[in-house]
């Protein structure tokens, strides 16, 4: 639809928030296929078109960190995505995994504590990023709990 120029409502129109998202999704489809060379130029264009999209800052910076690439930009993409949506878990997880990539753990644990407040106790990633960090921290017995938490989440029983 967006190439016949129908939009995607169907109108005729479409804008660069649109697109920004068309480019977005098939960026994250890119990467999770293995090819992050393509997923990273559809992101850079769709912050092109759209430069406060939180979803093209957040995944973005998410797989950079994840490559363990260009840290610096991945920590200031993940910053606007958490300053555009402050409550959201997904957007702190990132900038949380961010800072331990980054080995600023105690600016790590900070951020994962909020992204516990607004959801993240319910999703096993964030259970696992907090708990590597709090392991990085030496407190190994509380990183162990939740660390259990995340696998009773993820299994859906206890061990």
């Amino acid at each position: 639809q967006v190439k016949n120029g129908n939009g995607l409502a169907g109108n005729g129109a479409v804008d660069n928030g649109e697109l920004a998202s068309v480019l977005t999704t098939r960026g994250d489809c890119y990467y999770n296929l293995g090819v992050s060379g393509k997923a990273f130029r559809d992101y850079e264009k769709a912050l092109k078109l759209d430069p406060e999209n939180p979803v093209a800052l957040n995944n973005y910076a998410y797989y950079l960190s994840v490559l363990d690439r260009n840290l610096g930009k991945a920590v200031k993409m993940s910053q606007k995505a958490v300053t555009a949506d402050p409550e959201n878990a997904t957007y702190l997880d990132t900038y949380g995994w961010i800072l331990y990539r980054q080995k600023k753990y105690a600016e790590a644990k900070v951020v994962f504590k909020k992204a516990l407040i607004y959801g993240g106790k319910e999703n096993p990633e964030v259970l696992r990023h907090y708990a590597a960090v709090l392991e990085a921290l030496d407190e190994k017995t509380l990183a162990d709990a939740y660390r259990h938490q995340a696998d009773i989440k993820e299994n859906g029983k206890k061990k």
